[in-house]
């Protein structure tokens, strides 16, 4: 039933992370689940079908991982930076995404962009930054929607960056990135002219 199906998807995940959906057969997935051959076909009509499957279970554990930290840690601004560290070192335990996000499977890359993962984080981050508009943390002069898929589209550039061109990439630049954040959400401050 259900387990199985779990096992041979965690095993599809594993194989096509690793080896990629050309090099991977659902024999080769099915023998690492420990079932027959053909066990995977009664819960997946053909190959494709269990690598988008293997996809979006992938993705969306990487995504769940994102949607913890966004909603756990409220201090801001630090939360948009707990969340690209969070999705960044959860890449290493998702090989697929992984995989994905590196550019070796040019197919998926537009599935990834309108996954109901994504749109959750999306919206997540929308609710974060009206919080932050309530509690006066957040600049209230902003479409918390429009600016939250601006940060999610934001961090996931940062995502393909890093995992493309190694943390190094990113490492120096990660003071503009966050000031730029600053910018976008923090208040607008503004200072009276001194009088004489």
């Amino acid at each position: 039933g259900e387990q199985t199906r779990s096992t041979v998807l965690a095993a599809a995940i594993s194989r096509f992370g690793r080896d990629g959906f050309r090099s991977t057969s659902v024999t080769d997935i099915a023998r690492e689940a420990g079932v027959g051959g053909t066990v995977a076909y009664a819960y997946f009509e053909n190959k494709e079908a269990l690598f988008l499957a293997a996809f979006d279970e992938d993705v969306t554990q990487l995504m769940a991982s994102g949607l913890a930290s966004a909603e756990s840690n409220r201090d801001q601004p630090e939360w948009q930076l707990h969340l690209f560290t969070t999705l960044l070192q959860g890449v290493a335990h998702h090989p697929l995404a992984g995989r994905v996000l590196a550019g070796l499977e040019p197919g998926l890359a537009p599935r990834l962009v309108d996954m109901p993962a994504l749109q959750e984080l999306r919206r997540v981050v929308g609710e974060r930054i009206a919080a932050g508009q309530a509690d006066g943390t957040v600049r209230s002069d902003i479409e918390p929607e429009l600016v939250g898929n601006g940060v999610v589209a934001l961090l996931l550039s940062l995502l393909v960056s890093v995992v493309q061109l190694g943390e190094e990439s990113v490492g120096d630049h990660a003071d503009a990135v966050i000031s730029v954040f600053n910018a976008a959400l923090n208040p607008i401050v503004t200072v009276a002219p001194v009088t004489r």
